[in-house]
């Protein structure tokens, strides 16, 4: 769809990775079931180097805002908006995410501790850079993105910070952490940067590259040859950030830059399947079930970060009865799956009554 329209490709593709986040982790217990190692290390964050579904949660959240900006910008623009009211709507709506991520980060927690390494404060700063160049032709866009990733990328291998294992190494010593403690008087668990908004500004920028791509395509023909545009770039994005890697390796917790392009390889990639499905064949209805989920996916973020864990704790108990039938293994499998069911049943009462969360 293009014009003031809402994508539903985005809001489905959206909705997928909303849902994913609801589940909370579902296969992790299965880690000593034969035959579902494979499914359950999907589900949790590889260690330093490498990537696996549950990686490219953050990366898709920050594409598809990238995605969004070109419609929403657009929008704006078509009603008169100046550029200066539309950078006052990006700056107040970063401070609403960078609120509510600190707000989130604190649930259960004893003390105050600032963060920004969750994926909210992480797209309020991306968001901002990449407003600069959101409107702007793919060009200046790649361009952009191109001397983020190759800057950071300097930084990050030339500063006095770095230990005896080098800039890759696993732990506290290089610029990231480094920044985190100057700035804020710490670093963080399993050894996440803030800085990591930086390259992934650049994630972001190639969101919008593929919005702007996707908006000016007007008619069929216009949408198959934008198909094959995502899945050029998906694919040459998955292939270049592999062939970075032996030198400049994948790793997302400080997001390095060839991270950064294998992600959004993989992001394009979903998107173009999302795209191909819903808006080039035109098989919409099976997606209203995603869309429910995308289309509030502020909601759905708070649902799951929020609540999820206490549904687990709360129906433990409640549930007790299933355990012996079920086993320890896949006993968290149905808790984590009943309250993304629980949580999607919310969704769908805020869906038929038209009220949708933004911020």
């Amino acid at each position: 769809m293009t014009g003031g329209g809402r994508l539903q490709s985005l809001d489905a593709y959206r909705g997928l990775i909303m849902f994913t986040l609801l589940c909370g982790g579902i296969f992790q217990s299965l880690k000593d079931v034969p035959g579902w190692r494979w499914l359950a290390d999907q589900n949790e964050h590889v260690e330093w180097r490498g990537c696996v579904y549950w990686d490219l949660i953050q990366p898709s959240f920050m594409y598809m805002v990238g995605v969004s900006m070109p419609f929403a910008l657009g929008r704006r623009a078509a009603l008169g908006e100046s550029w200066g009211r539309r950078f006052r709507h990006v700056l107040v709506r970063a401070l609403g995410l960078t609120v509510l991520g600190i707000v989130l980060d604190h649930f259960g927690a004893d003390h105050i501790q600032i963060g920004f390494i969750r994926v909210l404060q992480q797209i309020a700063i991306a968001y901002v850079i990449t407003f600069f160049v959101a409107e702007r032709c793919w060009r200046v866009q790649a361009a952009a993105a191109g001397l983020i990733l190759v800057g950071y990328q300097l930084l990050w291998m030339f500063n006095p910070w770095n230990g005896t294992g080098g800039p890759w190494a696993m732990g506290h010593e290089n610029l990231g952490s480094a920044f985190d403690q100057r700035m804020l008087g710490r670093n963080y668990s399993g050894y996440y940067v803030g800085l990591n908004a930086i390259p992934s500004a650049a994630t972001l920028i190639f969101g919008a590259i593929a919005g702007n791509v996707i908006r000016a395509a007007t008619d069929e023909s216009a949408r198959r040859r934008t198909l094959r545009l995502l899945l050029g770039a998906g694919i040459g994005g998955v292939i270049l950030g592999l062939l970075l890697s032996p030198v400049f390796p994948l790793i997302k917790r400080i997001w390095t830059p060839s991270f950064a392009i294998y992600a959004g390889g993989w992001t394009t990639l979903m998107l173009a399947a999302f795209y191909w499905i819903i808006e080039v064949k035109g098989w919409k209805r099976w997606c209203v079930p995603l869309q429910v989920v995308g289309m509030n996916s502020t909601a759905a973020y708070v649902l799951g970060n929020a609540f999820g864990g206490w549904f687990r704790s709360l129906t433990t108990a409640w549930f007790a009865g299933l355990k012996p039938m079920l086993g320890d293994a896949w006993f968290p499998v149905f808790q984590h799956l009943a309250f993304a069911i629980a949580a999607w049943c919310v969704l769908l009462s805020l869906y038929r009554r038209r009220i949708f969360f933004k911020l």
